[in-house]
């Protein structure tokens, strides 16, 4: 019987829970490979790098380390030869907290499955939250298993998947959702410090969220949002007539 090949990888580092949890999952339906951060890589948005070597680690049978970042993690699996396979899709997570609506501009789980749709494979990505610190992240993950080949459908060369819930012992319902508005209400202190230099610290406040795919997963149930990969631009309907510098 013919056996998907999936890529595993995540933003939270390659000893994260969430990423163990759901290797052991997929491993039940799928061919597992995993390349995923050396450490916490978490909020580095799309990050790759241009200069300078990769460090892989050998952390097991068809799973590596990478000193890089979630979308050099799915360029080296997908372009060079350390895998060896074409793979079906790209699974990224599962990731320690949610990545619902804006997040997902700066969220390395989501930047893994952008990469792995901009090469034309597949990519879900895949967040649970907690509302009190515990997460189980087995449930999510049973239910990427069982759904992969649904969710791989959903997937194109445009779209990718964004699945978030709130920890549960179980689900009963997955919804399709757009994205929320996510407004993190920063503030930034910025102090003198002995050295001559100063230091500007950025210190989140309270966020607050408004739309589907939060009160969705708030609900308890799973929320499942197509997300483009590639950027768009509004047409201007109203034509402009822009100044230039004479000669």
């Amino acid at each position: 019987m013919f056996r998907k090949k999936v890529l595993v990888t995540n933003d939270d580092g390659i000893d994260a829970e969430g990423l163990c949890v759901l290797v052991r999952m997929l491993r039940e339906v799928c061919d597992v490979y995993v390349l995923a951060p050396e450490t916490n890589r978490s909020a580095v948005s799309h990050l790759f790098s241009l200069s300078g070597p990769l460090r892989l680690k050998k952390t097991g049978e068809k799973s590596f380390s990478c000193s890089g970042s979630p979308a050099d993690c799915v360029i080296v699996a997908t372009v060079s030869d350390l895998f060896g396979v074409k793979f079906d899709a790209v699974v990224s997570g599962i990731n320690r907290g949610a990545n619902l609506g804006t997040d997902i501009i700066y969220s390395g789980t989501a930047a893994a499955a952008r990469q792995a749709v901009l090469y034309k494979i597949p990519g879900i990505a895949v967040s649970l939250e907690s509302s009190d610190g515990n997460f189980n992240f087995s449930p999510l993950a049973a239910f990427v298993a069982r759904n992969l080949d649904k969710l791989i459908s959903l997937s194109s060369d445009k779209l990718f998947v964004s699945l978030n819930a709130y920890s549960s012992d179980n689900y009963d319902e997955a919804v399709f959702t757009s994205l929320s508005e996510r407004n993190y209400n920063d503030s930034v202190r910025i102090l003198d410090a002995p050295d001559g230099f100063k230091y500007a610290f950025i210190c989140g406040g309270e966020l607050v969220s408004d739309g589907e795919d939060f009160d969705t997963a708030r609900s308890g149930k799973i929320s499942v949002s197509l997300v483009r990969a590639s950027p768009t631009a509004e047409k201007i309907i109203v034509p402009q007539e822009f100044s230039f510098v004479d000669g």
